[in-house]
């Protein structure tokens, strides 16, 4: 079974994703605002929660990537992962709509960018976003990202294009941040080897 790490810092816990998180998935999937800005498939259908699991067992099981489970409050809240390729990473994030305007995404998404630059030895992470999608840039912008403009075209979901906006943050800019502590709440990361779990989680599947 792969062994996924477990990142917290607050009350944001970074897990895996588990066989019973299939109906919270599907419940975030069919939010408007998902469906409006990301490429979920519409209608979405229980199966399709199945299938995410799988892919994200996969994403761990080749190393092509990384992505946790959000729990907040012992709740699935949603998803954010790292796409690998060429000593850099593309980011992606979900948060369901019981968890937005808290911090949660911003943290959690910081959480998997400290992991990225440190036992992933990133050069540099990715962030795109359809167009409009003020949310996700806000998070992007809290942890770092500079914004490089907007590709014409570049995104693609339910074989309608989108224009999208860019951008990145390179390894020595999160160093010089102060990564995961430069969080508004100003507390530490909690470390890994005092969570009650221990320092990995058994990925479902």
């Amino acid at each position: 079974m792969t062994q996924v790490p477990l990142l917290q810092h607050g009350d944001v816990l970074l897990r895996a994703h588990r066989a019973e998180d299939a109906p919270a998935v599907a419940e975030q999937a069919r939010d408007p605002e998902m469906q409006r800005f990301t490429t979920v498939p519409v209608p979405y259908a229980d199966v399709d929660a199945t299938a995410f699991l799988d892919a994200v067992a996969r994403v761990w099981a080749t190393g092509s990537g990384a992505a946790w489970a959000i729990e907040v409050e012992q709740r699935f809240a949603g998803t954010v992962d790292l796409r690998f390729g060429e000593g850099w990473a593309s980011v992606g994030y979900g948060l369901a709509a019981w968890a937005r305007s808290r911090g949660v995404m911003s943290t959690a998404d910081a959480l998997a960018l400290e992991w990225g630059f440190t036992t992933g030895r990133l050069a540099g992470v990715r962030w795109e976003a359809f167009v409009g999608n003020e949310a996700s840039r806000r998070v992007a912008e809290k942890c770092g990202f500079t914004m490089e403009g907007t590709a014409r075209g570049l995104s693609v979901a339910r074989g309608v294009r989108h224009d999208a906006w860019i951008g990145s943050l390179l390894a020595e800019e999160w160093r010089a941040r102060g990564g995961v502590s430069t969080d508004p709440s100003g507390s530490p990361v909690i470390a890994m080897a005092d969570h009650p779990r221990g320092t990995t989680d058994t990925l479902a599947g």
